[in-house]
C-alpha cells in the first residue's frame, strides 16, 4: 500500500510517499527470511523499514515499509547520506520476493508477482498467540465462544471482573450487549491489539467491537544514514509515519462519551510499536487494572482458571442455557427450557401440544370472536413451543440415561 503524510494544501510537505509490504514465508520463525530480506535491501541501499518477524503458524509475516517518491520510485541512499531515485516500487516488490523466497509479496492484499488476491486459509487462521477477554459475562457466553470458534477457553473470575482466555490469537468476537461495556486483548508474538465494546455503541454492530487498535510491529531503520543528511531525513519521515496511530478513528470515540482527556492520553498510549506495557498503558486510562495485561503471556493463568471446551453449536447453546438456568427466578426461569426437570419438561410439551390442537380443532371458523390471523398465530407458536420442550426433554432424558450407564 502506497500512502502518504497529511500536507498543507500547498503541498509543502515531505516529498515522499510511504509503501506498506508484507513478505510471506514458509518458515514458522521467519529468522532467517529476516536476514535475507535485510540483506538484500542494503544491497539495493534502499531507505526502509524492517519489522520484527511474527510467527503465524506454518507460516511467518514480516512487514517493511519503503520510502519512495511521488511517481511510486523508492529512494535510494549512498554512503554520504544523499539520496537518489531507484525502481518503481511494484518491479522492485517482485525483485525482493524472489531474491528472498518469499511465498508471497503482499500490496494490499495482492501479490505483487501473480497479481492475484491472496487467499491461503494459513493467513485466515494463525496458530500460536493468546487473546483475553475482560468485563463482565458468565462461564456460560464463554462456552458459546468455545463452540463457535471450536477451540477451547479458559474462564476465571477476579476481584476486578470476569477473564476468558483463549489460547490462540483471535482479535475479535462478537460479544452480547449484555457484556458491555469489555474489551479483548490479542497478542501474536510482537503483534500486539485491542478492541473494545462499549456500552452506548451503534445497534447496528450486532456485538462487533466498537473501536479496535494494532500497534505497528517493532521496526528498525535498514540502513544507518550519517547525521544531518537527506537519508537521515527520510529515515525519521518513514520511523514516523510507522508510530504514528489512527488519530481520527480514536477522535470518533467522543461518540461513546469518551472524554478529550482521555483521548488525548490514547494518542500517546497507542502510538509506536505494541507490548504488553502498552496494554497497560490503555487498561490504565480507561479505569480498568493493568495487571490483566499479563494474562496474554504464556504461562500466566491462574489455577482458579477452568477449562471451556468446545461442544458444538448445539452443545454450547444447551451449555450456556443451563448455566442461565442456574441464575433464573420466577418467570425467567419457567420459560428456560433446561431449568425444567425432563420428565416435566416433555409431560408439559405434551400438554402444550394437546391444548395447541384443540384451539385449531374446537374453534368454530365460522363465528370466530377473534381475528383468524390472531388464532393461527397463537397456534402456531404454542405449537412451536410443545415441539421444542418435546424434542429438548427428549434428548436430556435420552442424555441422562446414557451417562447412568
Amino acid at each position: 500500500m502506497v500512502s502518504s503524510p497529511t500536507g498543507d494544501i500547498e503541498g509543502e510537505g515531505p516529498p515522499w510517499l510511504v509503501a506498506s509490504m508484507a513478505l510471506i514465508f514458509d518458515e514458522p520463525l521467519g529468522i532467517e527470511a529476516h536476514r535475507r530480506i535485510l540483506a538484500t535491501l542494503r544491497a539495493r541501499a534502499s531507505i526502509s523499514l524492517l519489522a520484527t518477524p511474527v510467527p503465524w503458524g506454518e507460516l511467518s509475516v514480516i512487514e517493511l515499509v519503503i520510502a519512495v517518491n511521488p511517481e511510486g520510485f523508492i529512494v535510494m541512499a549512498d554512503e554520504a547520506g544523499n539520496i537518489s531515485n531507484g525502481q518503481q516500487i511494484e518491479g522492485f516488490a517482485i525483485a525482493l520476493k524472489r531474491g528472498t523466497g518469499a511465498k508471497y509479496a503482499d500490496l494490499e492484499g495482492v501479490d505483487a508477482e501473480s497479481g492475484e488476491t491472496i487467499t491461503d486459509k494459513a493467513l485466515e487462521y494463525p496458530t500460536g498467540g493468546t487473546s483475553v477477554l475482560l468485563g463482565s459475562f458468565k462461564e456460560s457466553e464463554v462456552a458459546l465462544f468455545a463452540g463457535e470458534s471450536r477451540t477451547s477457553w479458559s474462564y476465571f473470575t477476579t476481584e476486578h471482573g470476569h477473564v476468558a482466555v483463549h489460547e490462540g490469537y483471535m482479535p475479535e468476537i462478537m460479544v452480547s450487549r449484555s457484556s458491555f461495556p469489555a474489551v479483548m486483548l490479542s497478542r501474536l508474538g510482537p503483534r500486539f491489539s485491542m478492541v473494545f465494546w462499549f456500552q452506548g455503541q451503534n445497534k447496528k454492530l450486532r456485538g462487533h467491537p466498537g473501536f479496535g487498535h494494532g500497534w505497528s510491529v517493532a521496526a528498525e531503520p535498514v540502513l544507518e544514514a550519517l547525521p544531518e543528511t537527506p537519508a537521515a531525513e527520510v529515515n525519521e519521515f518513514l520511523t514516523e509515519q510507522w508510530a504514528a496511530p489512527d488519530l481520527e478513528s480514536i477522535a470518533e470515540l467522543t461518540q461513546y462519551g469518551i472524554s478529550t482527556e482521555i483521548i488525548s492520553a490514547l494518542e500517546q498510549a497507542l502510538a509506536g510499536s505494541g507490548s504488553v506495557q502498552k496494554l497497560r498503558e490503555v487498561l490504565t486510562i480507561f479505569g480498568t487494572d493493568p495487571s490483566q495485561a499479563d494474562y496474554v503471556e504464556e504461562g500466566s493463568l491462574p489455577v482458579t482458571a477452568r477449562p471451556v471446551e468446545p461442544r458444538g453449536l448445539g452443545g454450547a447453546i444447551a451449555h450456556s442455557m443451563r448455566g442461565e438456568a442456574k441464575d433464573s427466578t420466577g418467570v425467567r426461569k419457567f420459560f428456560n427450557v433446561v431449568a425444567w426437570r425432563p420428565g416435566s419438561q416433555i409431560l408439559w410439551g405434551f400438554l402444550q401440544a394437546v391444548i395447541a390442537v384443540a384451539l385449531v380443532v374446537v374453534t368454530d371458523w365460522d363465528q370466530t370472536r377473534l381475528p383468524f390471523w390472531v388464532i393461527v398465530v397463537v397456534a402456531a407458536l404454542w405449537g412451536v413451543d410443545a415441539l421444542t420442550n418435546l424434542w429438548v426433554g427428549g434428548w436430556r432424558l435420552a442424555r441422562a440415561r446414557q451417562s447412568r450407564d
